[in-house]
C-alpha cells in the first residue's frame, strides 16, 4: 500500500503547492483561514446484500478540517468562484464494530461555493485521501467482513456544506455527507463501505473580517494543445482466497484541446496490462481448474474520450473507453477511470488514478508522464 501513502503526501503537497503559487497570503483581506468541527450521525447504506444482515447500529463520526480561502483575481481560485481548500481528519464508525470496526482518514479537500455572502456560504465537498480500517477481513478471524480486507484503503467524500457566521470568529456549520472506503481491489473482498451523515459543528475564523464576495472570473479562452504520455503500474488480488498480488499497469496517450483556462476535453489511446483480467473477468472460472493463460491474455487496447478540469499545476480528470481488443471477455464494454495529475515541472507529471469495470475498481494505479505542448497561446 506504499502507492495509497504517496497519493496522501502529493495531495498534500498540491494544496500546499497551490496556496503559495497565488497572490500576496500575507493580506488579510485576500487570505481567510478556518478551523472546523463537525459531529457526525447517520447510516451505513447496505449496497451489498450479506451487510444487510450485519448493519446493526447507526454510524457516527467526528471530522476536523483546516482550510483556506484566497480571494485574488485572476488566479485559478478566481475561475472557481474563490472555493476552500484544506486539510481534514474524520473519524467513523460503520455500523458493526465486531465486524466492520471503525475508520480513519487523512484527506486533502476543497469545497466549491454554490452560494455565498458576508455570512452565509453553501458549499459543495469534494474529498481523498488515505483511510485506515480497524478490522479489516481475515480468512481465519473475520470473515463476515466483505467490505474491505486492509488496513490501508482510499477514502472518498462528497458532502453538502452550509455555514452561518453569528460572529466575527464563529459559524455554525451543517453539512450531508457520503463518504466511501475501499482499497481499490489491492487486497479482497473489497466491496467497500459508504456511509450517509448529517452533522453539525463550528467554524472558527482565524481572520475576522467579513467574506468578500468577489465576482467570478471567467477563465481566458484558450488554443492551446497538449499531448500527453503517462505510464503507471499498481499490484491487485484476484479472489478472497488467492492472497497472491498481480501485476498491473497501463500506458496512455492522450491529446488534450483546452477549451479555456479551466477546463480541455481529449481522445486518446490506452494498452493496458492486467494479470488479475482473466481471473476477476471470470475467464478461469469458465476454463477450469486446470486454466493457464498467456501474456497476450494480459493485455488489451482501447480508446477513450476525457473531461479535464485544471487546479492550478493540478488537473482532475475522468475518461470513458471501450475496448478495442482484448482475448478475454471483459464484463462490460465501457470502463470509467477517475484520476488526479501534477505538475512537477513544467512537463513532467505524477498521475494517480482507478481502472474501474461499471462501478467494481479493478486496480489503483500510480505513475508519471510527459507533456508535449503545442499552440501554446490563448485566443485573444
Amino acid at each position: 500500500m506504499r502507492s495509497l501513502l504517496l497519493i496522501t503526501i502529493l495531495f498534500t503537497l498540491i494544496v500546499t503547492s497551490n496556496g503559495q503559487a497565488s497572490g500576496n497570503i500575507d493580506n488579510k483581506l485576500q487570505k481567510h483561514t478556518y478551523l472546523t468541527t463537525r459531529i457526525h450521525g447517520g447510516i451505513v447504506v447496505p449496497h451489498h446484500v450479506n451487510m444487510m444482515y450485519f448493519i446493526d447500529d447507526f454510524s457516527g463520526g467526528i471530522e476536523i478540517t483546516y482550510g483556506r480561502s484566497l480571494f485574488t483575481p485572476q488566479s485559478w481560485e478566481s475561475y472557481f468562484n474563490y472555493p476552500e481548500i484544506g486539510l481534514g481528519f474524520y473519524y467513523g464508525t460503520f455500523g458493526n464494530k465486531d465486524i466492520y470496526g471503525t475508520g480513519y482518514a487523512l484527506f486533502p479537500y476543497i469545497n466549491y461555493n454554490i452560494y455565498r455572502s458576508p455570512k452565509l456560504s453553501i458549499q459543495n465537498k469534494v474529498s481523498m485521501g488515505l483511510g485506515y480500517a480497524t478490522k479489516p477481513f481475515d480468512i481465519e478471524t473475520n470473515t463476515y467482513n466483505t467490505v474491505f480486507s486492509s488496513h490501508l484503503n482510499v477514502y472518498i467524500g462528497l458532502a453538502l456544506l452550509m455555514d452561518y457566521r453569528i460572529h466575527k470568529h464563529f459559524s455554525l456549520s451543517a453539512s450531508a455527507s457520503l463518504t466511501h472506503l475501499s482499497n481499490g481491489a489491492y487486497r479482497k473482498p473489497n466491496h467497500g463501505v459508504n456511509t450517509l451523515t448529517a452533522s453539525l459543528g463550528a467554524k472558527y475564523h482565524f481572520n475576522d473580517a467579513l467574506t468578500p464576495v468577489l465576482p467570478k472570473e471567467v477563465a481566458p479562452p484558450s488554443n492551446k494543445r497538449e499531448v500527453l504520455i503517462v505510464g503507471s503500474i499498481g499490484r491487485s488480488q484476484s479472489t478472497p482466497y488467492n492472497q497472491q498480488l498481480y501485476w498491473s499497469g497501463s500506458l496512455s496517450i492522450n491529446h488534450l484541446w483546452h477549451i479555456n483556462e479551466k477546463r480541455a476535453v481529449g481522445l486518446g489511446f490506452d494498452q493496458f496490462y492486467s494479470e488479475t483480467a482473466p481471473y476477476s473477468w471470470e475467464a478461469y472460472e469458465k476454463a477450469g481448474e486446470e486454466a493457464t493463460f498467456s501474456t497476450q491474455d494480459y493485455l488489451f487496447n482501447a480508446v477513450f474520450a476525457s473531461y479535464n478540469v485544471f487546479l492550478g499545476k493540478t488537473t482532475l480528470f475522468v475518461n470513458v473507453g471501450t475496448y478495442l481488443h482484448t482475448n478475454i471477455k471483459p464484463p462490460q464494454p465501457v470502463y470509467p477511470r477517475l484520476g488526479i495529475r501534477h505538475y512537477v515541472t513544467k512537463n513532467l507529471i505524477a498521475n494517480f488514478s482507478v481502472k474501474a469495470s461499471f462501478f467494481r475498481s479493478e486496480f489503483l494505479e500510480f505513475g508519471l508522464g510527459y507533456s508535449f505542448r503545442y499552440n501554446k497561446k490563448n485566443k485573444a
